[in-house]
């Protein structure tokens, strides 16, 4: 009797224990004073609107953004990754079954030894069918890499759109200067006939 108490005080106790070495992060390679409030690579994906008040452009921006077939495998790809680590994290509690049964049953008199009976039978089970006790951390480091592979999957869809928002504007601001020097020429060459 004294053995289950002190196999589960071990048990409890093992489950808390991780392999996984602590993770440090390095020191980042820029300046302290750096100012990201008004570095342009402070912008969000989302706060193209603001930088850019062309309405041309923003259309064109938006036109881009709904049919762009590689923004849309990497909002795809960051759902895939979301439910991998819903899946991890599930991993972590234990699976829980139920079933419940019942059944009624006319037995005739000729089998009773006298008049009919009902006979009734209920039944219900409940149970844990698998669960791993995560005594080393396995389980726990499993759902943290599936979580930092989907906010990495998130940042690289947020980093496609940016790009995505960044090719656009930069066509559109090369097109409107090839306009403007295209009218130079124009009038270089109407002011040169002239003369």
């Amino acid at each position: 009797m004294i053995k289950r108490p002190i196999a589960l005080l071990v048990s409890l106790l093992l489950t808390g224990c991780s392999l996984a070495p602590d993770y440090l992060r390095p020191a980042a390679p820029i300046p302290v004073n750096y100012a990201t409030k008004t570095s342009p690579a402070a912008v969000q994906a989302t706060d193209w609107q603001q930088v850019f008040t062309d309405p041309a452009l923003k259309k064109l921006i938006d036109t881009a953004l709904q049919n762009n077939r590689d923004l849309r495998v990497a909002v795809l790809n960051v759902e895939a990754y979301q439910a991998q680590y819903r899946i991890q994290r599930a991993a972590q509690l234990p699976d829980i079954t139920a079933t419940g049964y019942q059944a009624r049953q006319r037995i005739p008199g000729t089998y009773s030894g006298g008049a009919s009976a009902i006979s009734n039978t209920d039944s219900a089970t409940v149970g844990i069918s698998a669960y791993e006790l995560d005594m080393f951390g396995r389980v726990q480091s499993l759902k943290d890499q599936a979580l930092e592979k989907y906010l990495a999957q998130e940042e690289t869809q947020r980093s496609t759109q940016l790009s995505l928002v960044a090719n656009v504007a930069t066509a559109y601001m090369t097109l409107l200067a090839d306009h403007d020097l295209l009218r130079l020429a124009e009038q270089t060459a109407k002011s040169y006939e002239q003369s």
